[in-house]
């Protein structure tokens, strides 16, 4: 079992190149003939156009963690892990296995959002996990978004009851997670009524339809297995509204 710590339960890539051909005759160099193909694969790429959710958005909220101007989150810890501010990052630490900590923003509730932030396993086990919990109701009440730092993610929903429901089998893993210790990883939960998709790097990893929470807070999180610690750093968080 593990224990939530402010703290849940958590059971031929085309390269453009120029290409020289060569002719010859009578021993003799007649010249080359230039293809630039660099030249034209680009300018073929240059009319499409690739929209991605955030692009464009309003910002509702931001957050870049400058000590002194940041927003009201609910920060808590003792000596098996604690969640604090350090310039420019909030920083989650664990110091024991099998436990989760996380910090929670305590205002402004999202219904509907895109929320992005990049995180990053700074020490620990690999098989450590970050992510986000999204529409929160209470401690036992919200969804969760998570990766770990060997390349897996879970998208899961915890109910009053203490029960959880996966919406994929178990970890599943994925090669746009960037994998290892100081490895960025930009995180994306787009919420739009029940309709759930959750990215990494600009990839989608998982799109869902659930109607069991509407709006709630959002937090933080980092977790661990067996491994007895581990520190995540976030930086960066941006929400905006997905309808304008």
């Amino acid at each position: 079992m593990i224990v939530l710590h402010r703290q849940l339960e958590v059971p031929a890539e085309l390269h453009g190149e120029m290409i020289v051909l060569k002719f010859l005759a009578a021993g003799k160099r007649i010249g080359f003939l230039l293809l630039v193909v660099a030249g034209l694969l680009c300018s073929a790429c240059s009319n499409v156009q690739v929209s991605l959710p955030g692009q464009g958005k309003e910002v509702i909220f931001q957050e870049e963690f400058v000590q002194g101007h940041t927003a009201n989150w609910m920060l808590e810890g003792d000596g098996s892990g604690s969640a604090v501010i350090v310039p420019e990052q909030l920083l989650i630490e664990l110091n024991a296995p099998n436990l989760v900590q996380y910090a929670t923003l305590a205002e402004p509730i999202f219904d509907d959002f895109i929320l992005e932030v990049d995180a990053r396993l700074v020490d620990g086990s690999q098989t450590s996990t970050y992510g986000v919990l999204f529409r929160m109701q209470s401690p036992q009440e919200f969804y969760r978004f998570e990766i770990t730092g060997d390349g897996m993610y879970l998208l899961e929903r915890h109910d009053a009851t203490g029960s959880r429901f996966q919406f994929s089998d178990d970890w599943r893993d994925h090669v746009a997670i960037n994998q290892g210790l100081n490895a960025v990883n930009i995180l994306k939960v787009v919420a739009d009524g029940p309709n759930i998709a959750v990215y990494v790097n600009d990839t989608l990893l998982e799109e869902v339809a659930d109607e069991g929470y509407t709006e709630g807070n959002i937090a933080l999180d980092a977790g661990t297995f067996d491994g007895a610690g581990s520190q995540v750093s976030f930086d960066n968080l941006f929400v905006y509204d997905p309808n304008r």
